[in-house]
Formats: structure tokens, sequence, C-alpha cells
């Protein structure tokens, strides 16, 4: 395969990975805000499996990423001193830890088994936890745009 093709192609997946994980922290979110209305058991489960397809499409941003650095078109070596990549890392690994913590709440949302599963404050503190990774992520893909520019 022509390099500058797999070279595009893998930053086109890496980019498209990334908006996958926007748009799972978008939803969950979103359910979040509608929880505060009404929690009830079908909110968390949906809740719950968001979580599941979160933790996946960090696991599709990882993938690419590391494609993008082993299989793109500079050598891996150009990268293991650019502070860009590893600003970039400590921030995606940042926001993993964020969605640990999120996570774990979730499950012990799940094993409490109440109606309502959770109060008003403990969405409010979940739903800010969720902006937080939200509002952090969007500096990724300037990392990723002047690492990719040669900055």
């Amino acid at each position: 395969m022509n390099p500058m093709l797999r070279a595009a192609l893998l930053g086109y997946a890496h980019v498209s990975a990334i908006l996958l994980l926007t748009v799972f922290i978008s939803a969950q979110t979103a359910v979040l805000n509608a929880a505060q209305h009404a929690p009830g058991d079908a909110l968390l489960r949906r809740l719950l499996r968001l979580d599941v397809w979160l933790w996946g499409s960090f696991a599709a941003v990882a993938a690419t990423g590391a494609a993008h650095v082993f299989l793109g078109l500079r050598a891996w070596q150009s990268f293991a001193f650019d502070a860009l990549l590893w600003g970039k890392l400590a921030l995606f690994a940042t926001m993993l830890a964020m969605a640990v913590a999120a996570s774990r709440t979730l499950r012990r949302w799940q094993r409490r088994a109440a109606t309502p599963f959770a109060d008003a404050a403990e969405l409010k503190a979940q739903r800010r936890w969720l902006m937080w990774q939200a509002h952090l992520m969007v500096v990724l893909p300037l990392l990723g745009m002047l690492l990719a520019h040669g900055y």
C-alpha cells in the first residue's frame, strides 16, 4: 500500500475513534441530565450500556493512535522524545482515570438496587465529572494536529 495513503487512512481512523469517544461521553452526559428529572432502572441500564461503548471507544482511540505511531510515515523513534505526544498521552491517561471513577460510580449505583438509583447531588457530580472529561478531550485533536504538522 502507498505509504501516504496508509498514513491518511490511519489518521482518518484515529480521528474517527476520537469522534466516537465524543459521542459516548456526550450521550452519557445527556442521559444523566434526563436522570436528574426521573431516575429509573431504564436510565441506569442505558448508562451502563453506554459505559461499555465508552470503554470500547477508549480502546479504539488507543489502538488507532498506536497504529498511527508505529505504522505511519514517521518512524516511531521520532515520536519518542516529542513532548506533544507525551502531553497527548498524559491527557488521555487523565481521561482514562476519570472514566474509571465514573464507571465505579455506575457500578455502585447498580449494586444499590434502589429506585431512584441516585439522588440529585450524585447525578450532578457524575455529570460534572463527565463534562470535565469532555472538556479535556477538546485539547487532544489540537495536540494531534500540532504533532502531525511537525511542531
